[in-house]
């Protein structure tokens, strides 16, 4: 890992680093609203990622998610996290976003469990990433 990396890493706030991977296993609960609206906050304060950037990267898993199965959702979303480092190369403030999403796709595309919970860890992944779209516009993210 890079030096650049690893200065994100540590600017992450380790509170914000397992959340969504918490709420796709476990799923949607007040905590998991609660910390979305303070990481969509973080995610305009601290980071400085703009609507455009969020929005690009959901627009793809928008599209994935019109895949119904896992074999065929898995390979996609997978895909998502080369999209996701080369995007946070080029724009610093996405790294902020990457490693909250790729533990999250980790918890998705976890091999050991049944087809059915994938699909359903799927669903809630991408309910979570609307609700941190949401207050990231909502806390004043802009273009």
């Amino acid at each position: 890992m890079n030096n650049r990396r690893e200065e994100q890493n540590q600017k992450l706030d380790k509170k914000f680093k397992e959340f969504l991977k918490r709420m796709v296993m476990e799923g949607i609960d007040n905590k998991f609203i609660e910390e979305a609206e303070e990481y969509g906050e973080y995610l305009v304060k601290t980071a400085n990622l703009t609507t455009t950037q969020i929005r690009r990267i959901f627009g793809h898993v928008k599209k994935i998610e019109n895949f119904q199965e896992p074999k065929k959702f898995i390979p996609q979303l997978l895909m998502l996290k080369p999209m996701l480092a080369y995007t946070a190369k080029r724009h610093e403030s996405v790294g902020f976003l990457q490693e909250v999403l790729e533990n999250a796709i980790d918890a998705v595309t976890d091999t050991t469990i049944a087809d059915d919970n994938r699909t359903a860890r799927f669903r809630l992944f991408c309910a979570g990433f609307e609700a941190i779209l949401a207050y990231h516009k909502a806390k004043g993210g802009k273009d």
